[in-house]
């Protein structure tokens, strides 16, 4: 999920839908968007902390906790659920899936429906196994459909989930358990990322392979030229930041913020308002926006009023960050030279990318800095690949699932641009991927350390983040002070929180 674009970025502010689909509604709001475009989403509270699974056993992550329900003007009113399935049981090794086994890949359309497109096509080539990919998107009529078509026993076999409604599907029965498939099949799960495993895991139990991941909106697109021009000891290496301090990314920000004839004609620094944007900021100040079981909002805290003061700070007292508009597009501002310094993450490589810098400058993404705490804020988002619980060719899906998660087949989409490198040791560390793209090399690290996605108990992620981006726009806007907005703010947060389990 990157913020750069109010309106049509790839995680910033996300439109919410109201949908209600036959036997449930839906949390319409994306957390990990298309890799084609630039923002937010926008990439749940994190789970107790537990030993690093062992080959083919996963973490658990928190329990959910219900609480009284509230009217809600971005989420749907609550339907009844689906059948759930029953409990899976333990199973022998999976049969091997025949040639000419027909299975459904459902994506969300796009890029990612480009890439399955050629996806389908290797793995037939390889296996000789018909996987069709379907569209079901974009979002938020995808989530809409995949319940839609689950209720009607007509859902793909394969459901691409982001974090922001997978265990939404997870709880209510959609999905399929994999880890007594990767026991009967003996499949090593050791090469995966702990924490990636635990985040695509519901109540102890794996239901998603992380396909994509990355540590939220922690990257920041930095001019070179600007940065050498203003004294700094900066190059195209991204490491060449690694030491930068809150402090010092406000230093350079009023340093490089430029006012021309009574306007700003360079802004030092723009930095997203979405939950995983600010999610990086009060974390690297050693705050949580929620306690760890999701049932408690925190904004008045000390370290979380000490990252939104300094994001304050940012718009209000200095002035050198464009303040959010429904028309502000923050890479085009970045690839226009109009700002410096630009909130984004790892598709920050491609968006918006040479192809249109087109030499103009010297740039690369390096990390948000580190904070007070000593650490970068970071929320584990993830897009995953994901097997609906009635399907009755688990054989070949799971024959499809594993073929995705291979680094001979992921490492040329991670380089296209097509998608988040996958939550494994191997393709992190691949020597294309470190050699190949222009800032791969930390975002590996910032991946494996990531702090695990931060999902509330009653999973209403998509509701907490557009109230977020609503209750302090007055003080970005400069219109209403942080201390004014802070109780308002918390009590609407909780509001969201008190609701029962979607």
């Amino acid at each position: 999920m990157s913020p750069s674009s109010i309106p049509r970025g790839r995680r910033s502010f996300i439109k919410l839908g109201l949908v209600a689909v036959s036997a449930a509604a839906v949390p319409l709001l994306q957390a990990c968007a298309a890799p084609a475009q630039p923002t937010a989403a926008p990439k749940p509270t994190e789970a107790p902390k537990a030993a690093a699974p062992a080959p083919t056993s996963v973490p658990a992550p928190a329990q959910p906790t219900s609480a009284p329900a509230a009217p809600s003007p971005t989420q749907a009113p609550r339907a009844s659920e689906p059948t759930k399935p029953a409990a899976a049981t333990a199973v022998a090794k999976p049969a091997a899936a025949k040639p000419g086994t027909k299975i459904q890949v459902c994506t969300r359309g796009g890029t990612d429906g480009e890439i399955m497109d050629k996806s389908v096509k290797d793995f037939a080539a390889e296996t000789g196994i018909v996987a069709e990919h379907v569209a079901y998107g974009p979002e938020p009529e995808y989530w809409a459909k995949v319940q839609a078509l689950y209720s009607t026993k007509q859902v793909a076999d394969v459901i691409w989930a982001s974090v922001g409604n997978f265990h939404n599907f997870a709880n209510r029965g959609l999905l399929a358990e994999l880890e007594p498939l990767a026991k009967a099949d003996n499949y090593d799960l050791s090469d995966y990322v702990p924490a990636g495993l635990k985040t695509m895991s519901w109540k102890g139990k794996l239901y998603g392979l992380p396909w994509g991941g990355h540590p939220g909106n922690g990257g920041m697109h930095y001019n070179v030229d600007l940065l050498v021009a203003a004294g700094y000891k900066v190059t195209e290496d991204p490491e060449s930041l690694n030491d930068w301090t809150y402090d010092v990314l406000l230093e350079a920000a009023r340093k490089l913020t430029k006012q021309e004839g009574g306007r700003t004609a360079v802004f030092g620094y723009g930095p997203g308002t979405d939950y995983l944007s600010i999610t990086n900021i009060v974390g690297a100040y050693g705050g949580r926006l929620m306690n760890e079981e999701g049932t408690k909002i925190q904004v008045d805290t000390e370290p979380v009023v000490k990252g939104l003061t300094w994001l304050r700070d940012v718009f209000v007292t200095h002035k050198v960050g464009p303040v959010p508009a429904p028309d502000l597009n923050r890479d085009e501002l970045f690839s226009n030279q109009r700002l410096a310094l630009n909130h984004t993450g790892y598709w920050g490589q491609f968006t918006p990318g040479e192809k249109v810098i087109a030499g103009k400058f010297k740039w690369n993404v390096a990390l948000q800095p580190k904070g007070p705490s000593g650490k970068r804020g970071t929320a584990l988002t993830i897009n995953g690949q994901t097997m609906s619980s009635i399907s009755d060719k688990k054989e070949a899906a799971w024959l499809f699932l594993k073929w995705l998660m291979e680094p001979k087949n992921h490492i040329a989409i991670v380089l296209s641009g097509g998608s988040r490198p996958a939550l494994r040791n191997s393709v992190l560390d691949h020597p294309d991927l470190m050699q190949k793209m222009k800032a791969h090399k930390v975002f590996a690290k910032a991946i494996k350390e990531a702090e695990p996605w931060q999902l509330p108990a009653n999973l209403r992620w998509p509701e907490v983040n557009s109230t977020l981006t609503q209750v302090f726009a007055g003080v970005w806007a400069g219109t209403q002070t942080l201390e004014q907005a802070l109780p308002d703010a918390k009590k609407k947060l909780q509001d969201v929180l008190d609701k029962p389990m979607i």
